[in-house]
């Protein structure tokens, strides 16, 4: 009799055991009512990176940008953000810290819309209890992919000229450009309903050509009328040290311009989120894992 109560008592700890191992390593799915999803918008500082302006020059030459966007989570520490953003871009050779630059005498300003879809990963796990308990500070990594628009414009002589259809170096590149964003940044809690997210982004462009600058100089005979510019004024625009006062002798046919390599441009900025009532995918409610906690 007392094997069997006791052979009772050892299943009854042995099921306790492996139901408390399992408990441990379960997932748990958040209330339907939990709020996963979020709208945001946001303003931001630009800077571009390419033949016109490295990295290193002191003058950032910056252009503001402002983003509306829409994130949701899919784990306890991964969400997929889809961004909007319109932003502007600029440089120009007479700032430049390099002699050199200052004589090519090129300068360049954009204003671009681009749309991306990133991945972003959070440090801190989103709470089993619901968005309101979450962090109040998260960092947060992003890379994406996406598209932007690819307009430049230069001014001279107290004009602006669309370069894009003008083919100053003899290539006709495409208005869209695909673009690789990543960065990091911190979510902060500010409401209930609220977080205001800090961060920054470098965007490598897949093209050369957001500054118009890449190859090289055309044989200025080879220009014709375009686009309602003349032959002339090309032959400006292309190397416009000629419009240096002094005037600067004209380079030959065949020499650099660009370096060949691609541009990119660095974002910082932040955003403020707002958590939607009801996620746009239905069922408001995303699988947390339960973390056993021992004493």
């Amino acid at each position: 009799m007392k094997n069997i109560r006791s052979s009772k008592y050892t299943l009854l700890l042995l099921f306790l055991l492996v139901s408390s191992i399992g408990t441990a390593q379960q997932y748990v799915t958040t209330g339907d009512f939990d709020r996963i999803s979020k709208a945001s918008f946001g303003f931001g500082m630009n800077t571009y990176l390419g033949e016109l302006r490295r990295i290193n020059d002191a003058d950032l030459q910056a252009g503001l940008s402002a983003t509306l966007g829409y994130e949701h989570l899919f784990t306890d520490k991964l969400a997929i953000r889809t961004s909007l953003s319109v932003y502007r871009i600029q440089a120009d050779d007479s700032l430049s810290p390099i002699p050199a630059n200052n004589t090519r005498n090129i300068n360049f300003k954009a204003v671009n819309t681009e749309f991306v879809v990133q991945g972003v990963y959070y440090m801190f796990r989103h709470p089993r209890s619901g968005y309101k308990d979450r962090a109040f500070l998260n960092p947060y990594i992003h890379l994406g992919a996406g598209i932007t628009s690819n307009n430049p414009k230069t001014s001279l002589n107290g004009s602006d000229y669309d370069l894009r259809p003008l083919s100053l170096e003899g290539v006709q590149y495409g208005g869209i450009a695909l673009v690789i964003p990543f960065g990091g940044g911190v979510n902060i809690y500010i409401s209930r309903y609220v977080d205001l997210q800090v961060e920054f982004q470098y965007t490598q462009a897949l093209t050369g050509y957001l500054d118009n600058v890449n190859g090289v100089y055309r044989d200025p005979s080879s220009f014709s009328d375009t686009n309602g510019v003349d032959a002339a004024t090309l032959g400006l625009l292309s190397d416009p040290r000629t419009a240096l006062n002094p005037p600067v002798q004209a380079v030959s046919a065949g020499t650099p311009r660009g370096d060949g390599t691609n541009d990119a441009y660095l974002r910082f900025g932040f955003r403020f989120g707002v958590y939607l009532p009801k996620s746009l995918y239905g069922k408001s409610s995303i699988r947390c894992k339960v973390t056993k906690r021992t004493r």
